[in-house]
């Protein structure tokens, strides 16, 4: 391998120490030094003189150097300070120093481009605007994590979109809408790149742009995620980025009045940026070369369609900041309002299939068949309007309010009459297990309620999956409640009908406030425009609260006292008793136990007086308890 016979090493301050291990290298090399300062005063007059220069200077010196280096064809050999990790990384892949200086007296230079900034040198990344977190280089420190993390937190905020004008080499021109630029000049520590590939070398002729375009906080936090829980196809652009590679740009912001580089230099908009090719001769790693292999190519590469176009960007640049959800397109909130609208229509058909419906429900509970039961679920079309209220309820639509709130109005007061006359009209009074399941609904009945709210507000919005409706619609079960509470008022059982329609009230409330949350989070509004309706619905959705909690801690009980209690063991006047099943009714806020006991001999009321106070001593309560025997012969 040949070496330089002579070469000069161009030092600062904090490289003072090398001079001497430079000068006494083993490869032949007659070394002259010269402080930097004193060699960017004399370079106009010695460059003649100068075939190699190996530069061991801090980062705030590199450009000056490198356009001197540039502007007079001297090959270049970096041996890197011991703080300088990025160089060392990047450039020779090795903390040894004696490596590095035999790298860089090699007679094997090679060359890279370089990047002009209205025609003036830079050699650090450039940004337009504001790209939180994104733009900056990555940090180890925890401590310059967290600061990081702070400074994007209180960006997220007050991210807004300013308009873009870019122009290629080629004469393309893209007009989008982004909160910032970056312009990388040939650097593999921006955050960027570890989101998705950026295919870019310091060789392949071209400047890679990325354009952060986060159209709301919720979908650049999902930007973020991606440093977190990586993407597994990086070769997919990920939803809130543009990118884009030529030989130069010219770039125009409408917000935006400098670009700033890493390197504290500030050059005013507009700004052209160009790629000088082989612009510079270099020393470098076996490695570098690999990674950073020679491209000729002229082929732009454009891709935007993850960015708002220039109609798009007209809009979003009249807002002050980005929203906390994305608004849905034009055309898709079109769609689903003319849906909802329809939807919100008292017609025929929504009469006739809710009688039916109920009707069908109605049969079902008295024959106990969950089959027919969950037949009516789905003939039953009162879901329809009640996710049209929401949607009102969200705009502020008041036609569709009203339109909405009389439907569901309608649809209760029909399905009321038809079972309560079905009950009236049948000869038989009694309250089926079918009919019990639906009396005494809990908290868990509101979760259910909110999550078909969800669900059912999310099928709506896309065509494609709108047939899940039918689905909800089992899941939340609106007809059989009313049906049940019908039932309870063709009996003249108030127990009967409150309970099975507080219900059908808790599914109501439950599904038009969880509907209207998941319209928002969609993008259909940025704001709910109805709010004191909504507010008003949600203080009715906490009334009802307690009620379900009541039921929800009645069942825990319920639960608590069954497996206490089943199969436990008594002995009672030396008779012995297995309790085989139990289960806890309340009646009038009474708890009753019902107990099926296993025994060997007959008990008499002694027997059984003493088996009720065994039980109350185990629950430190005076009870009533009903028991059937059973007997093991």
């Amino acid at each position: 391998m040949e070496y330089y016979s002579q070469a000069c090493f161009v030092y600062n301050d904090n490289a003072k120490e090398l001079i001497d291990f430079v000068k006494a290298n083993r490869y032949n090399t007659k070394i002259d030094a010269i402080h930097i300062d004193e060699f960017l005063k004399r370079v106009d007059s010695i460059h003649k003189e100068i075939e190699h220069v190996v530069v061991s200077i801090d980062e705030s010196r590199i450009v000056e150097f490198l356009a001197a280096a540039y502007r007079y064809h001297f090959s270049l050999g970096i041996l890197p300070l011991p703080t300088q990790k990025e160089q060392i990384k990047n450039i020779y892949g090795t903390v040894d120093i004696e490596t590095n200086l035999e790298i860089a007296l090699k007679n094997n230079v090679k060359t890279i481009d370089l990047v002009l900034v209205n025609d003036q040198l830079v050699y650090s990344q450039a940004i337009i605007g504001d790209v939180p977190l994104l733009g900056k280089k990555l940090k180890k420190t925890r401590s310059s994590l967290f600061r990081s993390s702070l400074y994007a937190i209180k960006k997220f905020f007050s991210i807004e979109l300013q308009k873009f004008e870019i122009s290629t080499e080629n004469g393309k021109v893209v007009t989008t809408a982004g909160s910032g630029i970056v312009i990388l000049n040939h650097t593999s520590s921006s955050l960027l790149s570890k989101i998705f590939n950026i295919k870019q070398t310091m060789r392949d002729g071209q400047i890679t742009l990325i354009i952060v375009s986060p159209v709301s906080i919720f979908s650049y936090i999902r930007l973020l995620s991606s440093l977190i829980m990586p993407q597994k196809d990086k070769n997919v652009i990920p939803e809130s980025i543009g990118y884009m590679k030529s030989k130069s740009f010219e770039i125009k912001a409408s917000h935006s009045k400098r670009v700033q580089f890493d390197s504290g230099v500030n050059v005013a908009l507009p700004v052209k940026f160009s790629i000088v090719t082989d612009a510079l001769k270099l020393n470098a790693s076996e490695e570098f070369w690999a990674n950073n292999e020679k491209i000729s190519s002229s082929k732009e590469t454009i891709k935007v369609k993850n960015l708002p176009d220039k109609n798009e960007a007209q809009e979003y640049v009249q807002k002050k900041h980005i929203p906390f959800f994305r608004s849905a397109s034009e055309e898709r909130f079109r769609e689903l309002f003319q849906v909802l609208r329809s939807d919100a229509k008292l017609n025929h058909t929504f009469l006739a299939l809710m009688i039916l419906s109920t009707i069908l429900a109605t049969f079902g509970l008295f024959a106990n068949s969950a089959a027919v039961i969950i037949g009516a679920m789905l003939v039953a079309p009162l879901m329809t309007p009640i996710v049209s209220l929401s949607m009102g309820l969200l705009r502020g639509d008041s036609n569709i309010i009203k339109e909405s709130l009389i439907k569901i109005a309608v649809g209760v007061v029909l399905a009321l009459l038809a079972s309560s006359l079905l009950a009236f009209m049948l000869p038989y009074s009694e309250i089926t297990p079918e009919m019990r399941m639906r009396i005494n609904p809990t908290l868990l009945d509101l979760g259910v309620a909110i999550l078909s709210g969800i669900i059912a507000a999310y099928s709506k919005s896309f065509k494609e999956i709108i047939q899940n409706l039918a689905g909800v619609a089992i899941a939340v079960a609106l007809v059989p409640p009313l049906a049940v509470s019908g039932i309870g008022i063709g009996y003249g059982n108030f127990a009967l009908f409150s309970g099975a329609f507080l219900l059908f009230f808790t599914n109501l409330v439950g599904i038009i406030l969880a509907a209207v949350m998941t319209f928002n989070i969609l993008g259909f509004s940025n704001v709910v425009k109805s709010k004191k309706s909504v507010i008003f619905i949600f203080l009715i959705l906490l009334a009802i609260s307690y009620p379900l909690y009541i039921s929800y801690d009645r069942m825990l009980q319920k639960y608590e006292i069954a497996t206490a209690l089943r199969h436990h063991r008594f002995i009672v006047n030396d008779k012995y008793i297995i309790v085989k099943d139990v289960t806890v009714e309340f009646v009038d806020n009474v708890k009753v136990f019902k107990l099926v006991i296993l025994v060997h001999e007959s008990l008499n009321r002694q027997d059984l007086e003493a088996l009720k106070a065994d039980v109350e001593r185990l629950f430190d309560a005076d009870l009533f308890i009903k028991t059937q025997v059973e007997y093991i012969l």
